[in-house]
C-alpha cells in the first residue's frame, strides 16, 4: 500500500505545475462569475466586429484559398510576401472561407471567440501568479483596451488574435508542466505572427520557483526554445524557396525607446491629433461594458481578507518583475516595423503590462483598483474614438499607422465603391481588366492584380489594376473598363475619345515615358487622324533616348527637323509686352513646329499657354520637351514642377522643385516661390497637416473597415 502510494506520489511530481503558487482570496464561484462578466463586457464591446466586412488583405488570402486544397495553399507563396505566416493567414482563411461559406461575420466570430479565450487565459496566468484581484484587473484592462480593436474588426486580423491566444496557452500549459502542449501551442502562435517570439523567456520567468537559479528555469523552457528554432528554419525555408520578399522591417537607433515608449503610451491610450490634446477629458467610456467589467473587479474582490501572507506578498513583488519583463520583451519585436507602429502590435505586450498593473493593485483598496480601471478605460476609449491616423511612417508619432477609424473609414469607402461598381457593371465579361483612378491607396480597394474584383463577381478570370500601372499587354488581355472616384463617387470613364491621350499625358507628369507611349498607341488606333499623337510620342520616346524614333514621329506630326534657334522668340516677347498674348502664341506655336529642338522656344510657348486652363495638356508637353532639352536649365524644372502641381500629380511636383533649387535658380522670385510651394506639397502628402486634416473633413462611410 505504501509503495502503491510512493508510486502515484512520483507519477505527480513528474505532472505536477511548476512555478509559485500563490493563495486566492476569492472562493471559485466568485472569481468564475467575475472572469464571465469580463468576457461580457469585451464581447459587448466588440460586439459590432461581427457586421464588418472584408477589406484589403483579406480578399488576398480568399483569393489564393477559393477552390483549392489545404496542401496546394500551404505550398504556395504567400500573397502578400513579406512575413511567413502560414497558420495564421492561409490555415486560417482556409478553413474558415469553408465553414463560414465565405462570410466575414464567420471570421469576426472565430477572432472574438480567440479574444475571450485569450482573456480566460490571461486571468489563468495572473491569477496562479499574483492572485485572483491581480487577474481581475488584469483581464478587465485587456477586454476593454483599444488595441484589440483593429484585429478584431479585421479579418486578417486572426493571425494576431492566434499568436496571442497560442502564446497564452503555451504559457499556462508549460506553467501545468504539459510542456510538450506548449510548444506546440507557441509554434502555431509562431506561425501566425512574430510579435510572440520572446514567449520562451517569458515562460521561464513566470515558472521560477521561488530561490531557482534563472539558468535552472531556462532549462526547463527547452521545449518552447525549440519551438523557436524549428519556426525560425521554417521562416527560413520559406523565404529562401519563395519569391522575393518585401519585408517592411526597419532597424534604426530610434527604433528602440520609440518602441518601449509607444508602448506606455498605448496602455494609457495616450493618441491624439494635433491641437486636440485635450479631447480625452470629454472621451467618456461605454458605460454597459465599463459596468460589467467594474463588476468583476468589485466581485472578486469582495470577500478578500484584510490580511494578506508574506508569501502572497512576495509573490505580487515577483509577478509586477515578470509583468514588466513580459511587457518589454513583448515591446522588442515592434523595433522591426517602429517606422510603422501601431496599437495593435502591443496586444501581447500588453499582456505583460496588465499582470504589472495588476499585481501593483493586488494589495490596495478595492475602490482604488476600481478606479484605476475606470481610468485606464477612460484613455482606451480617447484613442479607440480618435478621427485621424497617420498618413506617413515615422517612428516618433503621435497616433497610430491604422487605428479604428483607419479601418471603419476605409471600409466604409470600399463598400460604397463597390456598390457603384456592381451598379455600373452587374456582372463583366470573362477576362475583363478594370483600371481604377483615383482610389485613395490606404483604403485597400485595390490590391495586387484585384483580388476584390474577383470575389465580388466570383470570376477568377478578372483582373483589376491602378490605372498608373496601366500596359498595353494588360488592356489587350480582354475588355477592358475605366473607372475614376471623384467627389467620393465611383464613375465610369470607358469610351470616352480623350481617354488615352489624358493617361498619356499623365504619364508623363509621372516620369513613365514607356507607359505613355504604350497609352498612345492605343489612342493611334482609335482616332490614326489625331496628328497631335505624334507630336507627344515623338518627346515620350525621346525621354527614353530613342531618338530616330523621336524624329520619325515629330516628321509624321508634320514638323520640321530644323535644329537652328528660334528666331520668332523675340517678336513674341514684344507682342506679350504689348499684352496680345494670343498674338504671342501663335507665334511660338508656329515657331516650336518650325525648330522643334530649341528649349527656350518651347519653354515660352508653355508659359504662354499655362495662361490658359484649357491649354493646360499642351502647356505640359511644352515643358517637358523643354526639360528634355535642357535638363540643366533650372528654370524648366521649377517650370515642370510648377505644372505637375497645377494637374495635381503633388508626389511628383516635389522632387522636380526640389531639383530646381538644387540647380539654383537666377530669380530669386522664383526661388522663395518654389520653396513656398514646396512647402505646401508636402503638407498634402501623407504624414503633411492638410493630409491629416483631410481625413476628418472627408470622413465619408465611416463606419465600415481596412
Amino acid at each position: 500500500m505504501k509503495k502503491r502510494r510512493s508510486s502515484a506520489s512520483a507519477r505527480a511530481s513528474r505532472s505536477t505545475s511548476v512555478g509559485p503558487i500563490v493563495p486566492h482570496e476569492a472562493p471559485r464561484g466568485a472569481w468564475v462569475l467575475a472572469l464571465l462578466l469580463i468576457v461580457a463586457a469585451a464581447l459587448w464591446l466588440q460586439r459590432a466586429a461581427l457586421w464588418a466586412p472584408f477589406f484589403a488583405d483579406d480578399y488576398l488570402f480568399l483569393d489564393q484559398v477559393r477552390d483549392r486544397s489545404l496542401a496546394a495553399v500551404l505550398a504556395a507563396p504567400d500573397p502578400i510576401g513579406n512575413f511567413a505566416r502560414p497558420v495564421g493567414r492561409q490555415l486560417a482563411f482556409w478553413v474558415l472561407e469553408r465553414l463560414g461559406s465565405g462570410s466575414p461575420a464567420a471570421f469576426h466570430a472565430f477572432t472574438l471567440a480567440l479574444f475571450a479565450a485569450s482573456l480566460a487565459l490571461l486571468f489563468a496566468i495572473a491569477r496562479r501568479v499574483a492572485g485572483t484581484r491581480a487577474a481581475v484587473v488584469a483581464s478587465a484592462f485587456l477586454a476593454l483596451h483599444y488595441a484589440a480593436d483593429v484585429p478584431l474588426l479585421w479579418a486578417s486580423g486572426t493571425q494576431d488574435l492566434i499568436a496571442l491566444t497560442g502564446a497564452l496557452g503555451a504559457i499556462a500549459l508549460f506553467l501545468a508542466g504539459r510542456r510538450a502542449w506548449a510548444a506546440l501551442a507557441l509554434l502555431a502562435a509562431l506561425l501566425s505572427k512574430e510579435t510572440v517570439l520572446f514567449t520562451p523567456l517569458i515562460a521561464a520567468l513566470a515558472a521560477r520557483r521561488p530561490a531557482e537559479r534563472g539558468s535552472a528555469a531556462l532549462a526547463r523552457a527547452w521545449p518552447l526554445g525549440a519551438a523557436v528554432v524549428a519556426w525560425a528554419a521554417l521562416w527560413i525555408a520559406a523565404a529562401a524557396h519563395g519569391p522575393a520578399r518585401a519585408h517592411p522591417l526597419s532597424f534604426s537607433l530610434g527604433a528602440m525607446p520609440a518602441a518601449f515608449a509607444h508602448l506606455f503610451q498605448v496602455a494609457l491610450g495616450l493618441e491624439w491629433r494635433a491641437g486636440a490634446g485635450a479631447r480625452i477629458l470629454t472621451s467618456v467610456p461605454p458605460l454597459v461594458p465599463l459596468a460589467l467589467a467594474l463588476a468583476g473587479v468589485a466581485l472578486a474582490g469582495a470577500r478578500q481578507r484584510r490580511a494578506i501572507s508574506r508569501g502572497t506578498a512576495a509573490a505580487a513583488t515577483g509577478a509586477r518583475g515578470l509583468g514588466l519583463a513580459w511587457a518589454l520583451l513583448g515591446a522588442v519585436p515592434v523595433m522591426a516595423v517602429a517606422p510603422i507602429w501601431s496599437a495593435y502590435y502591443y496586444l501581447f505586450a500588453l499582456c505583460g503590462l496588465a499582470i504589472l498593473i495588476g499585481a501593483s493593485l493586488s494589495r490596495a483598496p478595492r475602490w482604488v483598483a476600481l478606479l484605476a480601471v475606470a481610468l485606464l478605460a477612460w484613455g482606451s476609449h480617447n484613442a479607440r474614438t480618435l478621427d485621424e491616423f497617420i498618413t506617413a511612417p515615422g517612428v516618433w508619432t503621435r497616433e497610430s499607422h491604422v487605428n479604428r477609424f483607419y479601418v471603419e473609414r476605409a471600409t466604409g469607402r470600399v463598400q460604397s465603391y463597390l456598390f457603384g461598381l456592381k451598379r455600373l457593371h452587374p456582372a463583366l465579361p470573362p477576362r475583363s481588366t478594370l483600371f481604377f483612378a483615383g482610389l485613395p491607396a490606404f483604403i485597400g480597394f485595390q490590391t495586387a492584380d484585384g483580388p476584390l474584383v474577383r470575389w465580388a463577381y466570383r470570376d477568377s478570370s478578372l483582373r483589376s489594376y491602378y490605372l498608373k500601372d496601366f500596359s498595353l499587354a494588360r488592356y489587350r488581355r480582354g475588355p477592358a473598363f475605366f473607372f475614376n472616384v471623384d467627389a467620393d463617387t465611383l464613375g465610369e470613364r470607358t469610351g470616352r475619345p480623350d481617354l488615352m491621350r489624358n493617361l498619356a499625358l499623365h504619364a508623363l507628369l509621372q516620369e513613365k515615358p514607356e507607359m505613355a507611349l504604350e497609352a498612345l498607341t492605343v489612342a493611334r488606333e482609335q482616332d490614326p487622324s489625331y496628328r497631335p499623337i505624334h507630336y507627344w510620342a515623338a518627346w515620350a520616346a525621346w525621354s527614353l533616348g530613342r531618338r530616330d524614333s523621336a524624329r520619325a514621329e515629330l516628321q509624321a506630326a508634320g514638323v520640321a527637323l530644323d535644329a537652328s534657334p528660334a528666331p520668332e522668340i523675340p517678336t513674341a516677347l514684344r507682342l506679350v509686352a504689348a499684352g496680345d498674348t494670343a498674338g504671342a502664341t501663335r507665334v511660338m506655336t508656329r515657331a516650336v513646329w518650325r525648330h522643334p529642338f530649341d528649349p527656350g522656344a518651347h519653354a515660352l510657348l508653355s508659359d504662354l499657354l499655362q495662361r490658359d486652363p484649357g491649354s493646360l495638356a499642351s502647356a505640359a508637353m511644352e515643358c517637358y520637351a523643354a526639360r528634355l532639352l535642357a535638363p540643366r536649365h533650372a528654370r524648366n524644372w521649377w517650370r515642370w514642377g510648377f505644372i505637375q502641381a497645377r494637374l495635381g500629380r503633388f508626389e511628383q511636383a516635389v522632387p522636380s522643385l526640389e531639383r530646381f533649387l538644387a540647380l539654383g535658380g537666377d530669380d530669386p522670385r522664383d526661388v522663395a516661390d518654389a520653396r513656398v510651394l514646396l512647402a505646401q506639397l508636402r503638407q498634402t502628402l501623407p504624414g503633411g497637416e492638410l493630409a491629416q486634416e483631410g481625413l476628418r473633413s472627408r470622413s465619408a462611410g465611416g463606419s465600415g473597415r481596412r
